[in-house]
């Protein structure tokens, strides 16, 4: 009687803790604007070589849709005026900052085969445009300081409205919206949710995908699920084609996909796909799954999808369902090991 009441509170004061812990994550994501927590953001780093050889490099933070360079100057050396030292020395970083923002952003990935200086390139549209955007970026409030003598300052452009209409191609009708054959595996009730799913969440934690302005979803026969083509472009433009998170629960949660009231389908990639490895692959099965889940939610139209990336956890979640069962008497307790 006493080892079987041991082994209950083991299994009680386990599951606790693993449940304090996941309560925590969710409440420090939803204190974050859109449910984002600081850990849950996806940021790169971008890098690229000058005509003059030299790399210059900057942060790309996908889930906010922002590039970042840093830019650092000197204040003249003729100058001994603290207040005039200040002034030009900022003057001169902030000059720095927007010649490499021009060449830092070209390294910024469109699709799964192409850069912005690639589009740039192939278009005098899109470099004129590209190059206006930068001269209107903005110095981050704050971000002004000095280290060692040096002058320094950050610079930002928002990747969304005025960089995705330059790069995204145009929006075509759609024809193919299910598969002439549903999954062998499923019959059709299998895609009649309870309620419409309000977006699709694309698991990609443990694959090589890179995040890119206009991303994806094909299945492992070659049919395009999802892409830029296929989306309201207001919508593509004023929020992206994709999210990115690297935290599931932060995900869930995403104002993108209903917030608190959200009810997403989840998939679990397979791959990541395309030059840069910015496409992400499902079984054919999901295809059609997230295909006629949209028949109901309407969801890809509106891009209300989000990428996970980033490395695959640990399954602390199906820990602690596995031991809720067990509290619930479903499965025996000396199967978790409390010997």
């Amino acid at each position: 009687m006493f080892r079987f009441l041991n082994k209950r509170l083991c299994a009680v004061l386990s599951c606790t803790l693993v449940l304090v812990g996941l309560l925590c994550t969710l409440v420090s994501a939803e204190s974050q604007p859109f449910g984002r927590a600081v850990a849950s953001r996806v940021i790169r780093t971008v890098s690229t070589q000058t005509p003059q050889g030299d790399f210059v490099e900057g942060q790309l933070d996908w889930t906010d849709g922002v590039l970042i360079v840093t830019g650092e100057g000197v204040a003249p050396e003729n100058i001994t005026n603290p207040v005039q030292q200040r002034l030009l020395g900022f003057r001169a970083a902030k000059v720095t900052a927007y010649r490499k923002l021009l060449e830092v952003v070209g390294g910024v990935q469109v699709d799964a085969r192409t850069t912005v200086s690639m589009s740039m390139v192939a278009s005098d549209t899109v470099r004129a445009t590209v190059e206006g955007l930068v001269r209107g970026a903005t110095v981050v409030s704050g971000s002004r300081r000095q280290e060692d003598g040096l002058y320094l300052l950050d610079l930002q452009l928002r990747l969304l409205d005025g960089l995705a209409a330059a790069v995204l191609p145009d929006s075509i009708s759609s024809l193919d919206a299910v598969a002439a054959e549903l999954p062998v595996s499923d019959s059709l009730i299998v895609f009649v949710p309870d309620k419409p799913y309000t977006g699709l969440i694309i698991d990609a934690r443990g694959t090589s995908l890179q995040p890119s302005l206009s991303p994806r979803i094909i299945d492992e026969t070659g049919r395009v699920i999802y892409s830029a083509t296929h989306v309201d472009r207001q919508y593509a433009l004023s929020t992206g084609v994709v999210g990115y998170e690297r935290d599931l629960p932060a995900a869930v949660i995403n104002t993108r996909i209903g917030g608190e009231n959200s009810h997403p389908k989840v998939v679990t990639a397979i791959r990541a796909d395309g030059l840069y490895n910015s496409d992400v692959v499902v079984s054919r099965d999901a295809g059609t799954r997230i295909k006629m889940s949209d028949s109901e939610g309407d969801f890809l139209t509106e891009c209300r999808v989000i990428f996970v990336v980033g490395p695959r956890p640990e399954a602390v979640v199906d820990t602690a369902l596995t031991l809720l069962d067990t509290l619930m008497g479903t499965v025996p307790t000396d199967s978790l090991g409390f010997n």
